[in-house]
């Protein structure tokens, strides 16, 4: 497999000259980019670049420049070095060493709890003025790439999902930044315990409680720590179920849809 272009090697920090990487390792993690561990002697360093246009449908990379920046101000993320997202999406960030979650993760309490603590923090930086996360729109968006094949199947679950965007719309009262894309290749384990959300591609501007409904449509076995998770994040999930299992219903309908759009096969919610 042939490594990251040398025009994108150059964005590297002490490559710049023309220096040769002294380590080159395609990352795992991800389905959607091209994503690169290039190390030289000013550090170790994470390159990404898009993928097909088709495998990422909905992103939109000057949104999640702004949220990721945000993040890492505070070290939720790791620290971005250089952006150019009109060379296929480059980005260069800080290499952080760990362990990449896995789906076990999601049926322990106590990682649930820390990832619950992260999200705390994260829904308490100040919301950037960008327009908020409207889920039917994003589902518009994903229909005009889908085959026409898959319409007799579509129209009950769009029904709800419309039905679902309009409350959360009107219902919003404080609207923060979310991860919005917690599954296991975007959680990282590092030292102490800490952990680090990656790609920030999905993020979005929205309520909070759409990150907790976020884990518990990726990973069913979350559900039984569903209120430690919740706790964590600063909800009570008993009080808040209805608004809860909404969410999750929205994210595994955009799910779905973001699969189909992908050209793949996947279960509807």
């Amino acid at each position: 497999m042939s490594g990251p272009p040398d025009w994108a090697l150059a964005r590297v920090p002490g490559l710049t000259a023309g220096a040769t990487a002294r380590y080159i390792e395609r990352l795992g993690g991800g389905t959607v980019n091209e994503v690169y561990r290039v190390d030289s002697a000013a550090g170790r360093f994470v390159l990404r670049l898009d993928g097909a246009a088709w495998r990422r449908p909905g992103v939109d990379r000057a949104r999640e420049l702004i949220l990721h920046r945000a993040a890492a101000a505070v070290g939720i993320a790791p620290a971005l070095v250089a952006a150019e997202p009109q060379k296929r999406g480059l980005l260069v960030m800080e290499f952080v060493p760990g362990r990449l979650w896995n789906s076990a993760d999601y049926d322990d309490v106590d990682a649930l709890r820390r990832l619950g603590e992260r999200l705390y923090a994260l829904h308490r930086l100040p919301p950037p003025a960008i327009e908020a996360f409207d889920p039917w729109r994003v589902a518009q968006a994903y229909l005009r790439q889908i085959d026409a094949a898959h319409t007799g199947a579509l129209e009950r679950p769009l029904q709800r999902l419309q039905a679902l965007s309009a409350e959360l719309h009107t219902g919003q009262a404080a609207m923060t930044v979310v991860h919005g894309d917690l599954w296991q290749g975007n959680v990282l384990q590092g030292s102490r315990s800490r952990l680090w959300l990656l790609d920030w591609e999905y993020a979005q501007l929205s309520d909070p409680l759409m990150d907790v409904a976020c884990v518990l449509a990726y990973y069913p076995a979350a559900e039984r720590y569903r209120a430690e998770l919740a706790a964590a994040a600063g909800f009570d999930a008993q009080a808040l179920a209805a608004a809860l299992s909404a969410r999750v219903f929205i994210y595994r309908a955009l799910s779905w849809l973001w699969h189909l759009a992908r050209g793949e096969q996947a279960e509807p919610p």
